[in-house]
């Protein structure tokens, strides 16, 4: 055997020992594009903000996620809105990530919400600053968030989901983790969705939660994820039944 069929064979080999490490099933991903999708997110493309209760949060651009969707995909992928609204200060979007093939089939769909905080000029009266930034916004964390559904930057979002719990967190073993669970604002707000849809009976208000979410809802186990995904499918619906939408 040449010594350029034997590199092509260790290649092979090496190729398939990442594959079977990180895939239990066949997929059309090749090695160099796992890792270049799980891989721990270079340092210069993470960014902090200070967040509410004056934390720090790791963050990626949407640059980057664009980047290193072109990069292991070669173009091949769609990103579309597929519903919004808006509620008091926020906007959300429910957003659709799809990894196509070369004659344009799709292969891999994620979909997911984001969302944005609505500027305001100072002087009230003035309004919104800028509503389609703000919509924008909303569309590039939806991105985001479908992406680290695929591992991209997953690192980074991962760990946010955890950050808030470490910091509240007394003692380790035994006592309520604060940062884990909803709390009364997200409770109210969950109750508020609901009973503008016309469901004011908690029986009936549980059994359609579970129904659109799958999340059997108990609001003293509740986390702030599950909420998170409670008050965004409540938020679509809603604004579907305004717009006359099944």
């Amino acid at each position: 055997m040449s010594k350029k069929n034997n590199k092509a064979l260790i290649k092979a080999k090496e190729s398939k020992a990442i594959l079977n490490k990180y895939m239990l099933a066949p997929s059309f991903l090749k090695s160099k594009q796992l890792l270049l999708i799980l891989q721990k997110t270079p340092r210069e493309h993470v960014y902090t903000r200070e967040g509410k209760g004056n934390q720090s949060f790791d963050y990626v651009t949407g640059v980057y996620i664009k980047k290193v969707l072109n990069y292991a995909f070669g173009w091949l992928w769609d990103f579309e809105v597929k519903d919004k609204g808006r509620e008091e200060k926020q906007i959300w979007v429910l957003g659709r990530l799809t990894i196509k093939d070369k004659k344009g089939n799709s292969l891999i769909t994620k979909e997911q919400f984001g969302r944005a905080d609505i500027k305001f000029y100072k002087d009230k009266t003035k309004g919104m600053l800028d509503y389609g930034n703000d919509l924008k916004a909303a569309a590039t964390d939806a991105l985001k968030k479908c992406a680290s559904e695929l591992g991209i930057a997953s690192d980074i979002y991962g760990s946010e989901e955890f950050k808030e719990i470490k910091k509240e967190a007394t003692k380790i073993g035994g006592q309520k983790v604060t940062g884990l669970y909803a709390g009364p604002k997200e409770k109210t707000q969950i109750e508020k969705l609901c009973k503008e849809m016309g469901v004011e009976d908690p029986d009936k208000a549980y059994e359609l939660i579970e129904k659109l979410t799958g999340i059997e809802l108990n609001f003293n186990q509740l986390t702030r994820v599950q909420a998170s995904t409670i008050i965004a499918t409540l938020l679509q619906k809603q604004t579907a039944k305004r717009n006359g939408k099944n």
